[in-house]
């Protein structure tokens, strides 16, 4: 019989190209993991954390001016909750969290084969096969000039990219440990295409969070030489986008225009002022202290802020503000909170490992870089992103128990 994690790794290997078979599979492993050990589950008062959020998020949303709407918007969020609570009993060892990296990481190859083919081939859909897949795919991306691949939208793309990129660093140096020179080189090409993808999308956001990343290697790792390189490529890159004139020239001859004319919004000029990110912010903090208990309601931000300005938005690139906004402070709280202790436990365990284990390093970097995305930009509306947000979250909780789990061991660990 198949182990439920299996069936876990196959749903994400398949949910980039088609989010309908691989939620199936993900529905299909949670109902089983909950039919299960469903008992245990309630048991466990992280479980009982987040059905208070999820109850005030539900009151929350039966008191907005369009509750209809606000109800569909939980969609986003309850489902998620489920799954990482079911998911959290399918990763508890070291073999485990290596096996969801690997997943998620092959999972990158085709999507970012698939932009390439996009930007530098000319491939263009629509790709329509009934209700397995549908992508845009229009030809130079979405924005145009922005790869998106099978994901419709740039931004969504980079931070799917992003979690692949900081994964697939963990595995490399994994493999590295354990002189399995294969799975390096396999690792190197992944690494590559994801940072190619990276720079494609033309997301400003994931570029300062993959340096960041970056940083944080090479501090963990005593990296000085990658230290001093990423210093002084940032040093260059920042003169050639704001650096004044004299010594900007020199410096955008070394630095591609795509990289420091998009730092410094030299590619989109004399944008209206509603569609910077500043305005957006203001706004939503408004509508928070107009209702800051209750909200005004799940996915009426665009509705709210089109009737103010005339610009529509779906979000204003900001989690915890839409949430304040729409849902009020104590549900933003009540989902917020746990997620923090979480993360705040996974962080006191990495301390406490000695020697440091790139995988569960990784996967707490990758965590933490969506996290930073979504300071800037909601991407959770695309569910392959917000899956793997949860996932990475449970793949840092250890803390469960459930009847049958067999306690972790070393064998299977492969710990360098």
């Amino acid at each position: 019989m198949m182990r439920p994690q299996w069936g876990l790794y196959l749903a994400l290997l398949i949910f980039p190209l088609s989010p309908l078979l691989g939620g199936i599979a993900v529905v299909g492993v949670t109902a089983w993991q909950w039919w299960r050990d469903g008992r245990s589950h309630r048991q466990q008062p992280l479980t009982w954390s987040f059905a208070l959020a999820a109850l005030l998020l539900l009151l929350s949303s039966l008191q907005a001016d369009d509750p209809s709407l606000a109800l569909l918007g939980l969609a986003n969020f309850l489902p998620f909750m489920v799954i990482f609570i079911a998911s959290r009993a399918l990763i508890q060892q070291p073999q485990h969290r290596q096996d969801l990296s690997q997943a998620i990481v092959l999972s990158s190859l085709p999507v970012a084969l698939i932009g390439l083919g996009q930007q530098y081939l000319g491939w263009h859909g629509p790709i329509h096969l009934g209700w397995l897949i549908s992508w845009d795919l229009e030809a130079g991306g979405t924005p145009p000039g922005r790869m998106a691949s099978v994901f419709g939208y740039a931004n969504p793309l980079a931070n799917f990219s992003l979690i692949a990129w900081t994964l697939a660093i963990g595995l490399t140096l994994h493999a590295w440990r354990s002189h399995q020179r294969a799975r390096v080189a396999a690792g190197f090409l992944c690494i590559g295409l994801n940072s190619i993808v990276l720079f494609e999308t033309s997301s400003r956001n994931s570029w300062a969070v993959a340096v960041l990343i970056a940083l944080i290697y090479g501090i963990i790792l005593r990296w000085h030489w990658l230290l001093g390189m990423l210093g002084a490529i940032a040093t260059i890159i920042l003169g050639a986008a704001f650096a004044p004139p004299p010594l900007q020239s020199p410096l955008q001859t070394l630095v591609p225009r795509a990289i420091w004319a998009r730092l410094n919004d030299d590619l989109y000029p004399h944008r209206p002022v509603e569609t910077l990110r500043t305005t957006q912010w203001q706004f939503a903090w408004d509508l928070t202290q107009q209702r800051p208990f209750r909200g005004w309601g799940l996915q009426h931000f665009p509705q709210l802020y089109q009737a103010q300005t005339g610009e529509w938005l779906g979000h204003p690139h900001n989690l915890p503000l839409m949430l304040l906004c729409e849902t009020g402070v104590l549900a933003t709280l009540a989902l917020i909170l746990p997620i923090g202790w979480i993360y705040y436990q996974g962080l006191r365990r990495l301390n406490h490992l000695g020697k440091l284990d790139p995988i569960p390093l990784s996967i707490f970097l990758a965590f933490t870089a969506t996290s930073l995305f979504h300071i800037v930009d909601v991407t959770l509306f695309d569910a392959r992103v917000n899956i793997l947000g949860w996932l990475l979250l449970a793949a840092i909780d250890n803390g469960q128990t459930v009847r049958d789990s067999k306690p972790p061991h070393t064998t299977n660990a492969q710990t360098p």
